[in-house]
């Protein structure tokens, strides 16, 4: 096992699947890293790289603490939306910095991506801080369906602070739980599927300090120090110590 050559040649694969299938090979090759910034799915920095030649190249920068907290096609948009990013760069007329033009928007609607600036149907296609959604029966999310059977798509690693979503098929798209999906419509439901913890979270120091208690009688909850004895002051029940490693975390978008 190599984690870097799995993490690093499924996001390299998916930069050349939809290079190839959207952007016709146009776009030139860039370096892929892994951003943590707050409230950022990705970025594009343009020739934010440079070699000993003196050869530069972009870069394009994605969050892994999001992997999981939202359905893989979420990811797959931050590819194709900063991808659109390069592609004005070198073939169009981008705006002053961070902001999404006319020209972006009609290139991200070309590959099958509606510019919102709410994320939803009616937003606007311009702006400062945009985001997108597939257009329905589209070549993005056509072209995602297909691109994630590819076997490469169960070497995605996750970040343990966040929820986990496990692929395990071998054919690469398949939750734990559930059979692989095969139709048109059940990978595509696959795309935008959230899934709860199936592994221990690693949780950080603020969050092992306190537990959640729970009477099970009176729906009451409480939050102390690991291994207090409590008891319920409407029943006289037992509290029960609940660890934070046992609380199903739900997929959420803000």
């Amino acid at each position: 096992m190599k984690p870097t050559l799995e993490f690093y040649n499924l996001f390299q694969f998916i930069y050349d699947y939809l290079n190839e299938n959207l952007f016709s090979n146009q776009l030139p090759n860039c370096m892929i890293v892994i951003t943590r910034k707050n409230r950022t799915f990705g970025y594009y920095s343009k020739e934010r790289w440079v070699n000993k030649e003196k050869l530069m190249t972009d870069e394009l920068a994605i969050n892994p603490m999001f992997f999981s907290k939202y359905p893989l096609i979420e990811m797959l948009q931050t590819m194709g939306h900063e991808m659109c990013h390069l592609w004005q760069d070198h073939f169009g007329r981008p705006s002053r910095r961070s902001y999404h033009n006319k020209e972006w928007g009609n290139k991200m609607i070309s590959i099958g991506l509606m510019p919102s600036n709410t994320g939803k149907p009616g937003g606007k296609k311009t702006g400062q801080q945009m985001m997108d959604y597939p257009i329905e029966n589209g070549i993005f999310i056509k072209t995602c369906a297909e691109m994630i059977k590819n076997p490469l798509f169960e070497k995605l690693w996750y970040d343990r602070t966040t929820t986990i979503k496990i692929l395990n098929t071998n054919s690469g798209i398949s939750d734990l739980q559930e059979e692989k999906p095969n139709t048109e419509e059940e990978i595509i439901e696959f795309l935008y599927s959230t899934f709860t913890v199936e592994q221990p979270l690693l949780t950080s120091s603020s969050d092992s300090s306190k537990s959640k208690y729970t009477c099970h009688n009176c729906d009451l909850n409480v939050w102390g120090k690991p291994q207090l004895s409590i008891i319920c002051g409407e029943c006289g029940a037992d509290f029960e110590e609940i660890s934070i490693n046992s609380i199903t975390l739900e997929s959420i978008k803000q």
